[in-house]
């Protein structure tokens, strides 16, 4: 006899749990969609983060039987990367809540750090001792949590790691701790919302191999996907469906529902379809140029500067960073930032981006000490008759768009207070009077807020993930400031804000004045740069690569 769907929905629409039944908005109006044994979806389209929590559990069923879970014998977990995500950069949990962006730069570790491998521990699921005939004590105990943890960290490359604090890893790094904290909690449906943001290739696909495997583990596990329209379709994905503006346009076999889209003028992509050759970008180029091993070249040489006349804005001779007992995160690197200069920074996750990035904007404790200039200060120290260059007077010159910022943001900002605090030389104080170029800028970005209430009204932390990355991008570039760092800023964008984002770099950008530095893991998500450098893996013997765009 076949087993029952694990997720049954006839006909059924949703509202808002926490909104007024007289005022609620209706979701996904009378839907139909069934989830059975063996099925692996992938959810495309605007609303599919929706679609997701709807699946999961929540949001109000009208009428209340029209979501079921008939064959459902475990639970359901839930990782969201996109609009629903309650987690944009660190883990939730380290430090117990209570830090502070430098922290984890910081080689002397607060006594609430946690390491990966309890952060993870804490979420196995407990044995019911009637259900398993024995409760497991003691030392026993131990050697299985031990076991399970070590299991799953292995699976996503996080092995190496557990030991590390959490509040040192990377964001790519992060993500795959996510999934592998829900991995352990042993959920028979497993959703993952856009869990390729962020990724670096190889990266994405351990973990789209990684997934491909659960429903043919042990305790097998569904897994439902919710891709970003860049995010071709894995192959070994089974069913898609198609949504648009809070209503499922298409679902069946992905075969079916691929062939159909594209007759209609839709672009889907798919993994291994031969038939797709994308526009080569940046970013091929980066991961195919070859480098020579360390022990070749102990020293890695950038290109020469097109614009040799113009300013320093930032230096690095030799730079190392070390945090024994692992192994160097930068290792003898040297770069020279010029005013006019646009560069991309990339590199495996982990390979010590966000690192080199808090050198740059001067989070890093050891900026001090290391041999960086900033705008001309050789030294930040105090010395006879000079005082010490403080972290003010570096970062008021610099714009920066990141995850840590975005996790470290108030989110009871409102919109407008939010890019207008880029005019404020510390997010907390009071922006001075609005600019011109401020006011083009609202101006030009109204209708990408209106939705959720325009700039005044909506709050940040309310709004969805496209509109805060791009308050926070505005946040960045609205003081025009000499240096301009964007880590994974545009991540997360509907496509329509990130060209118009985009465009406001290509524009606005002052040749003369300004330097950028971008990072990103999607060719489409990297603007117009003039050179790159390319961080080796940790621990390898590689070096770094520079090369012009």
């Amino acid at each position: 006899m076949p087993r029952p769907p694990l997720i049954s929905i006839a006909s059924t629409s949703f509202r808002p749990i926490a909104s007024s039944p007289l005022t609620a908005p209706t979701l996904f109006p009378n839907t139909t969609f069934t989830l059975h044994p063996g099925q692996k979806w992938s959810i495309l389209g605007s609303s599919k983060s929706t679609l997701l929590s709807i699946l999961c559990g929540r949001h109000i069923a009208i009428p209340p039987t029209g979501r079921r879970y008939p064959g459902l014998r475990g639970t359901i977990e839930l990782v969201s990367f996109g609009a629903g995500s309650t987690s944009t950069g660190m883990l939730t949990g380290a430090n117990r809540g209570e830090t502070y962006l430098s922290a984890r730069y910081e080689a002397w570790r607060d006594e609430f750090d946690i390491s990966l491998r309890e952060w993870l521990g804490r979420s196995i699921a407990g044995k019911n001792p009637f259900e398993e005939g024995v409760e497991a004590k003691g030392e026993e105990a131990l050697q299985d949590k031990r076991k399970k943890v070590e299991g799953v960290a292995g699976d996503l490359m996080l092995r190496e790691l557990l030991d590390q604090s959490v509040m040192t890893l990377s964001n790519g790094q992060s993500r795959r701790a996510r999934i592998a904290q829900a991995l352990l909690k042993r959920p028979e449906v497993l959703a993952v919302d856009e869990p390729f943001m962020g990724l670096d290739p190889p990266s994405h696909n351990l973990l789209s191999e990684l997934l491909s495997r659960l429903p043919h583990a042990q305790q097998p596990t569904q897994v439902l996907l919710g891709l970003r329209p860049q995010d071709p379709i894995p192959i070994w994905s089974t069913h898609v469906a198609y949504i648009t503006n809070d209503r499922i346009l298409m679902q069946g076999q992905k075969e079916f529902v691929t062939q159909t889209l594209r007759q209609s003028g839709k672009t889907i992509l798919q993994e291994g379809d031969s038939t797709q050759k994308p526009t080569p970008t940046l970013l091929d180029k980066v991961w195919s140029t070859p480098s020579l091993p360390a022990s070749r070249s102990q020293k890695q040489t950038p290109p020469p500067s097109q614009s040799t006349s113009s300013p320093i804005l930032v230096q690095m001779s030799n730079v190392q960073i070390t945090y024994p007992p692992h192994p160097p995160l930068l290792q003898n690197f040297s770069w020279t930032i010029r005013a006019g200069e646009r560069w991309g920074l990339f590199g495996p996750n982990g390979s010590g981006k966000t690192t080199l990035i808090s050198l740059l904007t001067s989070d890093h404790p050891q900026t001090y000490a290391l041999p960086i200039t900033h705008f001309g200060h050789p030294t930040r120290l105090p010395e006879r008759g000079r005082p010490g260059v403080s972290i003010f007077d570096i970062q008021k010159r610099i714009g920066h768009a990141s995850p840590e910022v975005h996790a470290f943001f108030p989110k009871a900002y409102t919109l407008r207070r939010t890019v207008l605090s880029g005019l404020a030389e510390t997010l907390h104080a009071k922006p001075p009077p609005v600019t011109e170029y401020a006011e083009m800028l609202l101006a030009e970005f109204e209708d990408m807020v209106a939705g959720v209430g325009g700039w005044d009204d909506a709050v940040l932390g309310e709004a969805g993930l496209s509109v805060q990355r791009l308050a926070l991008f505005l946040r960045a570039v609205v003081g025009k400031r000499d240096l301009i760092v964007l880590d994974e800023a545009f991540s997360g964008m509907d496509t329509v804000v990130r060209d118009r984002c985009l465009r406001v770099l290509a524009e606005g950008f002052d040749r003369a004045r300004q330097a950028l530095v971008v990072v990103g893991h999607v060719g489409e998500e990297v603007p117009e740069v003039d050179m790159w450098v390319r961080l080796p893996e940790i621990g390898s013997d590689s070096c770094v690569v520079f090369g012009d765009a």
